[in-house]
């Protein structure tokens, strides 16, 4: 099945027809490409490289059980007995402490519109309400929500902050600043009917100044984005978006390969 796209290929060529398998492969090659550059900075084997690769799959396949175990099998290969050990394994090891920051900030990001009950955030969450919940009183007695006398969690807006020192939250925040990228591909690439933007600079600039200018576009983003949720909010009727913003030195990389 053949199907044409504008897109810019080797060669210079511009609407050339492209399969559809072929574009998939583009664009999961282009969205690799950051971990193989990260990857030849630390000097990764290739054996590990592919194991987390396998890994990140796993748990895109298996995300709130969207595809069964017996389905992820044949994508792998693998036994249903095989699969099932694999899940126990990722789940209770290298996933758990990224799962626990990540279902943090879903609970945090439910709460943003308002008030809700437990069993209306693990309905958001598509997760258990007792898991919920739990988690729920954690952030409670942390400080970080409240609960107020209709039994609802409120957020702590005085608390959460878009900018935390933590390692494991600044990993998160990468998931989810790479959640908004993919998006953006997804929609630019195969779905163009809802409003997407995306715009890349490069440019020269003193470094002292680099750090006045971070803070300036940084602070307009947020109260950009704020301003336009309070008006969606105050509509009734909205959907959601994701932005995300980024400056850094494009020399970084090629400094740190030695």
């Amino acid at each position: 099945m053949w199907r044409a796209f504008d897109f810019d290929i080797v060669g210079g060529m511009k609407n050339a027809p492209l399969s559809v398998l072929e574009l998939q492969r583009r664009l999961v090659y282009s969205l690799l490409r950051p971990a193989a550059r990260l990857s030849r900075l630390f000097r990764l084997p290739l054996k590990t490289l592919e194991e987390l690769i396998r890994l990140a799959y796993f748990e895109e396949l298996r995300r709130g059980g969207a595809v069964p175990q017996s389905e992820v099998a044949r994508v792998f290969g693998k036994s249903l007995r095989t699969v099932v050990q694999l899940e126990r394994e990722y789940r209770d090891d290298f996933l758990a402490p990224a799962h626990e920051v990540e279902r943090t900030r879903r609970v945090e990001d439910a709460l943003e519109g308002g008030p809700l009950r437990a069993a209306e955030v693990a309905g958001r969450l598509g997760e258990p309400a007792d898991e919920v919940r739990c988690l729920l009183e954690g952030l409670a007695a942390a400080g970080r929500v409240a609960r107020d006398a209709d039994d609802r969690y409120v957020l702590n807006r005085a608390f959460v902050s878009l900018v935390r020192d933590e390692i494991g939250a600044r990993v998160d925040g990468l998931h989810h600043q790479l959640d908004v990228v993919t998006a953006a591909v997804v929609t630019r690439f195969l779905d163009g009917a809802r409003p997407t933007v995306a715009r890349t600079l490069s440019f020269v600039a003193a470094p002292e100044d680099v750090e006045r200018l971070g803070q300036t576009l940084a602070r307009a983003f947020r109260e950009a984005c704020g301003a336009a949720e309070d008006a969606a909010l105050h509509k009734g009727g909205h959907a959601r978006f994701g932005a995300t913003f980024a400056l850094a030195p494009m020399d970084a990389i090629e400094e740190r390969d030695v």
